[in-house]
Parts: C-alpha cells; sequence; structure tokens
C-alpha cells in the first residue's frame, strides 16, 4: 500500500505511573483521513538523526507536516513577546530537516496549520507571534466551537491546487495565534479570511516540488465537509504521480 509520512510531535506522558515520560503521536483525525483518502499513514518520530528520517522517506511517496505548538521565533531571527505560546524547539529542528530533506527528494509536501507556518520559515519567511496584537485580523481564529465545526470563510485563488477540492470560497475551522508575516520565496498565497490573514499558500517556483498548505485543519473535517476529504485524496494522488 502507498505511504504517506506525517510529522510526529512529542507530548509529556500525565500518566502517574509514567509521569514525564515523552510520547511520540500524531492525533487521530490526520490517520483517519489519510486511510480514507486510499494511504497507509506512517508517523515520523521526532528525531535529529538524518539517515533515520531519509530511512523512513526511502519508503513513502510525500509528506504532511502536522499542527502542534508555536514555531520558536529565533528560527526566523525574532525576539519573542508577550503573547508567545508554548514551544518545541526538538520539533523544530526535526520538521526543518524533515521538510528539507523531502524537498531534496521533491517529494509533495501538505501543511496544516504549524506545517504551514513552518514551511514559510523554512524558507525564509516569517510569522506573526500573535496575532491578536495585529488590529486588522478582526476574525476570531481561535474557535470555540468543536473541532468539527466551521466558523468564517476563506477565499480561494482561481488558478490553484485548493480550488479544485474546495472551490471559490469556504468554510473553515481555526485555531491558531499565528499566521504568517513575510511570505518566504518560492511561495505563493492562494487563499485568504476576509479580514485579510493568509489561510494558504502553495509552491509557485519551477525548481519546486508541490507545495499545498492551509492554516485550518482539514483531517477534522473530512467527515462532515466533502471537499476536505477530497483534499487528502487529491494530495495522495499527487504524491503517487510523483513517485510513478
Amino acid at each position: 500500500m502507498f505511504r504517506v509520512g506525517l510529522s510526529g510531535a512529542l507530548i509529556a506522558d500525565q500518566d502517574q505511573h509514567w509521569e514525564g515520560s515523552n510520547r511520540h503521536y500524531v492525533n487521530d483525525a490526520y490517520i483517519r483521513s489519510v486511510y480514507g483518502a486510499g494511504a497507509a499513514p506512517l508517523i515520523i518520530p521526532v528525531t535529529d538523526d538524518r539517515d533515520v528520517i531519509d530511512s523512513i522517506l526511502d519508503v513513502c511517496g510525500g509528506i504532511i507536516l502536522t499542527g502542534g505548538v508555536d514555531i520558536s521565533p529565533l528560527a526566523y531571527g525574532e525576539e519573542p513577546i508577550r503573547g508567545l505560546g508554548r514551544l518545541s524547539p526538538q520539533r523544530d529542528e526535526f520538521e526543518l530537516l524533515l521538510f528539507r530533506r523531502a524537498l531534496e527528494r521533491s517529494y509533495p509536501i501538505f501543511g496544516v496549520c504549524r506545517g504551514m507556518q513552518l514551511v514559510n520559515v523554512a524558507l525564509g519567511g516569517t510569522l506573526y507571534q500573535n496575532i491578536e496584537d495585529v488590529p486588522e485580523f478582526t476574525i476570531q481564529h481561535v474557535q470555540q466551537a468543536c473541532r468539527q465545526a466551521v466558523t468564517h470563510h476563506v477565499d480561494i485563488e482561481d488558478d490553484s491546487y485548493l480550488i479544485k477540492a474546495l472551490g471559490e470560497t469556504c468554510l473553515v475551522n481555526s485555531w491558531h495565534h499565528q499566521a504568517i508575516k513575510d511570505l518566504a520565496p518560492g511561495l505563493r498565497v492562494t487563499a485568504r479570511s476576509r479580514d485579510g490573514l493568509i489561510e494558504a499558500v502553495e509552491s509557485d517556483s519551477p525548481g519546486m516540488p508541490p507545495i499545498v498548505c492551509v492554516q485550518w485543519h482539514p483531517e477534522e473535517l473530512t467527515s462532515t465537509v466533502p471537499g476536505m476529504a477530497k483534499l487528502f485524496r487529491n494530495f495522495v494522488v499527487l504524491c503517487k504521480d510523483r513517485t510513478s
């Protein structure tokens, strides 16, 4: 079965018998979304060992950079400000290495929420550390509704990968207080929320592999919003086409 790699995260276990032990994990919604798209998900553990990453990439045809905690502003040359959330320097280092190794192989890359921000930072862009400090962003981007609820619109560019699955506009869920500020070279904006915040980017350079990134969480919507399931199916097809 065709395999797609999912970047893992680290969490400190709170169980009384294992308190303080780190666990590698990926949320179940990503697993189910990749299964549903016709591929086998393979969790890539947090590591700084290039050989381990390469060995896993050898059996994958593309990667998904998953959501999670804030990216350290030190990674894009800024000092932390008030409002910055929890960080994971280990995960930053791991995913930056994973992205670069996948890029060198010309693997398709799908970034989700933090994953989109990671791609932008890896290619030389910057982030708003806390969009609540930016007056023009007036939409609620950290929704109070459940993860399967959609709470605001995004408008999608005509000549984009996303429009084939989602159309010119769609409703999305939203849990983020960071966002792209300065767009990295080699990327183009393909969707925005109606307060102007960047909601999706794609690769825009002949020398780059297909890169598709969204700021929302489509993996939580694949059972309720048909276009989100199609987004994962289209990505798996894209991965297969690149390796055939």
